[in-house]
């Protein structure tokens, strides 16, 4: 007899499994409607059209299927349905409101929901705005979105082959055989979820991840367009609508990888913003084939130049968004990357390969077949041409992706490579190192380039008047070079030479908007992409070079932090500091004391309260003061150790950077300290290891909340003043009362001194009292703590914005600019 399961609301998750397989067949009639428009437009416009029409509706009937996926998942993780898996894995009751869309892209199938999502709103508007091209381009969408939806199906063929993951999957379903669930009830039995992960529980985790999967969406779309041109054979009404998205890719796609790196900066111990981690390269490897494609694209749109290399970009480049999706969610990446996908991505493994080898041999069948038709200048660029070094540039950049991507890809082919050598290749040890050495160079040469070619034009320049402008910007940006190294003492030669290169790329990119453009800030876009580069490269320099250690140990305790080696294990110690309750300790210009910790039992993490106070020696008063408040917690979600999320005082010139990295386990905290008794006076004082007390005398009007009055007590208080080196804290009013002939004590204490009193005996004929104080031992509570000063790390933050704004300027002027219709090739 089967089990009759009581309490389940199965209607929305056959209302989601509904719309998973209506999006499927929708994508498909789309992509079969477009291609038939686009194969029959020439030969029959009537029957294109109508072909075109229903394109258009099944598209629009995927899209609304979409939402009707997102809407029901919705549902389900705000109403807590826990019969769901999904809703079970990500979330809980306790969860705040602003999380719940956290929930979504925690899990595969709801980040692979996410980026169908911004696929279909980006496919409406390519839908109302591609003209002659919308069959082709909107054909090469439904394939993608046909790919995505696949995703969601979870179908399994034989006990082997399943087909996708289905969000809307039933908790018995996935965890079938579990004895549980042999109760009709279960439900009665499963109070609460598991809970987002709570480095997940962060502002920038709401909208990171949104604004970072437009970005890969919005890549699709000059992909679409190349792969329409390359089919239709047409070469010119493509380029205006792939610059256009391409600047919008290239500023979304930038803003959401920095988003990562300010989330990274405040949630995770990588000690800054970026760490080369492989999921950090992931993002990053599509983005610079972009800018690449982007450059070689204007390039072709001006001269009819590098039409090649701008469709084998723009098509890597998305291939690239894939094959990253490939690395971060098969857990290839597992052992390497501290977020990424780990155990539960294994069964996407050949599925997205599948969908990557299609999308790639349908480009390569593209480029091949329209190999010999494809524009071409046969002439050579003159090597004092805008497109020679921008072309320059981009195979720079080019270089670059590639070996981010192949040393990032080392647990995707060492297998293979140990199976042809017979040698182990492991991924770099210090991956900072490994990749610094190389991307320095091409930051240098890159920042040169983004200065000098704004003032070169296109086929042709006035040599002399270049040469004018890169020699006076030149010894500007020199001149600000040796102050700036002088100051913040960069005397690394490397070092010292991206210094000049990204002072020189701010330097030339504003007199070019000044002195060239007239500050007319419509047609600065490129000159503002520019500035930002620079001004990120600047950023970076100033806030790595001088990042400062005050953390130091002056203990000489050493500590094991796992380390691999004894001399790793030593550095560490010498670089965190040992904290105990009460105790300020000197670290930088900063007295600091550990003042306790706060926990929740909504919330894993405990909070660390750190009291920072600087002290003007001179002037002999407190300049600053401020309180941080890192917190630790060990992950629920199976990772193992401690988990610490950092806490920074912002500056406008520096940030301090804090982490614990070490706490004494609770289960194990001990109180060493007992009561001592001090007979007192009134005006007598009892002194402790960080504070004293002055007994105040009694008073019969009990000011204790903890004491309830009741007929015939007889009950006192004695008035304790607590002070410290700065004065009086608080006032303490521990009570004795006598009730029912019995005596009776209430205690009262201060906990951020961690002193506790008790008012033991009252002695009339004297006018003294007994009390009992103690303080608990400093070393009973101790947490370990990494603090590091970044300097000027806000310039970095102003470059990317200054970055974005100027491809979004770039777009704008694009959009509203009046062009001559012309054919390229007559160019």
């Amino acid at each position: 007899m089967d089990t009759q399961f009581i309490g389940e609301n199965l209607r929305p998750g056959q209302l989601g499994h509904f719309f998973a397989i209506t999006s499927f067949v929708a994508a498909l009639f789309s992509l079969v409607s477009y291609t038939r428009s686009a194969y029959t437009e020439k030969t029959d416009l009537n029957n294109s059209r109508s072909w075109l029409l229903m394109g258009r509706n099944g598209f629009a009937i995927h899209s609304a299927a979409v939402l009707g996926i997102f809407f029901s998942l919705y549902y389900i993780i705000a109403n807590h349905l826990f019969e769901y898996n999904y809703a079970w894995q990500h979330s809980s009751k306790t969860l705040p409101m602003q999380y719940l869309l956290s929930c979504f892209w925690e899990g595969q199938e709801g980040s692979f929901m996410l980026w169908s999502f911004w696929h279909c709103m980006l496919g409406l508007v390519v839908m109302r705005t591609s003209g002659i091209l919308e069959s082709r381009v909107m054909a090469v969408i439904a394939v993608v979105q046909l790919a995505l939806s696949t995703m969601l199906l979870g179908f399994y063929f034989g006990p082997e082959m399943k087909v996708g993951s289905t969000p809307f999957m039933l908790l018995r379903h996935q965890m079938a055989g579990a004895p549980i669930f042999a109760q009709g009830n279960y439900l009665d039995f499963v109070q609460d979820g598991n809970g987002l992960n709570p480095l997940l529980q962060n502002y920038w985790m709401v909208i990171h991840p949104p604004i970072l999967f437009l970005g890969f969406a919005s890549t699709l779309i000059p992909f679409a367009y190349t792969i329409a041109a390359l089919w239709k054979g047409e070469y010119q009404d493509w380029v205006k609508p792939a610059i256009n998205w391409s600047l919008f890719a290239g500023a979304v796609l930038g803003t959401g990888i920095m988003m990562g790196g300010a989330w990274a900066y405040e949630s995770l111990t990588f000690g800054g913003y970026w760490a080369w981690d492989p999921v950090e390269n992931a993002s990053l490897v599509p983005w610079l084939t972009l800018i690449a494609g982007l450059h070689t694209l204007v390039v072709y749109k001006s001269t009819g130049r590098s039409f090649i290399i701008t469709t084998i970009l723009l098509a890597l480049t998305y291939l690239l968004v894939w094959y990253s999706t490939f690395l971060t969610r098969t857990g290839v990446l597992g052992d390497t990357s501290v977020h990424a996908f780990t155990g539960e991505g294994k069964s996407l493994y050949w599925h997205l390969l599948v969908v990557l080898g299609v999308l790639l041999l349908g480009s390569i069948i593209m480029i091949v077949r329209k190999w010999r038709s494809l524009p071409r200048v046969k002439t050579e660029e003159n090597v004092d041409s805008r497109e020679f070094w921008m072309f320059i540039g981009s195979f720079i950049l080019l270089l670059s992706a590639v070996q981010i991507i192949i040393s990032t890809s080392i647990p995707v082919w060492s297998p293979l490579a140990k199976w042809i050598t017979g040698k182990d290749i492991a991924p770099p040890v210090d991956p900072v190192l490994h990749y610094n050495n190389i991307q320095v160079w091409v930051a240098i040469i890159l920042a040169l380039l983004s200065a000098g070619v704004l003032y070169l034009r296109f086929k042709t320049s006035d040599t002399k008047t270049v040469w004018k402008r890169l020699l006076i910007t030149g010894a500007i940006a020199l001149a600000v070079t040796v102050a700036v190294a002088y100051v913040q003492q960069i005397d690394v030669p490397q070092y010292a030479l991206f210094l000049f290169a990204s002072v020189f790329s701010v330097v030339a990119s504003i007199y070019y908007i000044i002195s060239v453009q007239k500050a007319n800030l419509k047609k600065g876009g490129p000159a503002l992409s520019h500035l930002g580069f620079g001004l990120s490269l600047l950023g970076i320099l100033l806030s790595s070079f001088n990042k400062e250690v005050i953390s130091f140990n002056t203990l000489g305790v050493v500590m094991n932090f796992g380390k691999k080696t004894d001399a790793e294990n030593a550095k560490e110690s010498r670089e965190n500091i040992l904290l105990f309750r009460n105790t300020p300790v000197a670290m930088g210009d900063y007295m600091v004391t550990y003042k306790g910790d706060s926990t929740s039992t909504e919330d894993p993490r405990t909070f660390y309260k750190v009291f920072y106070e600087r002290y003007d020696e001179k002037n002999k008063e407190v300049k600053e003061t401020f309180t941080l408040y890192p917190d630790a917690f060990v992950n629920p979600k199976g990772q193992t150790g401690l988990i610490a999320n950092p806490a920074s005082k912002h500056y406008l010139h520096k940030d301090i950077f804090t982490y614990v990295t070490s706490v004494m386990d609770p289960t194990k905290k001990t109180d060493t300290t007992s009561y001592k008794e001090h007979k007192v006076k009134n005006g007598d004082t009892v002194y402790l290891s960080s504070s004293y007390i002055v007994f105040h005398g009694f008073n019969t009007e009990v000011q204790n909340p903890n004491y309830k009055p009741a007929n015939g007590d007889i009950a006192v208080t004695a008035r304790l003043g607590v002070y410290d080196l700065q004065g009086k804290t608080k006032e303490l009013n521990p009570v004795y009362y006598i009730r029912d002939g019995f005596e009776n004590f209430i205690e009262d204490s201060l906990q951020t001194n961690q002193v506790y009193t008790r008012l033991a005996k009252i002695i009339p004929d004297e006018n003294a009292a007994v009390i009992m104080v103690k303080q608990a031992d400093p070393k009973d509570d101790y947490i370990v703590l990494k603090a590091l000063v970044f300097p000027f790390i806000n310039v970095l933050w102003l470059g990317i914005i200054v970055m974005v704004a100027g491809f979004f300027v770039s777009m704008w002027n694009r959009l509203t600019k009046k062009e001559k219709r012309a054919h390229i090739l007559d160019l």
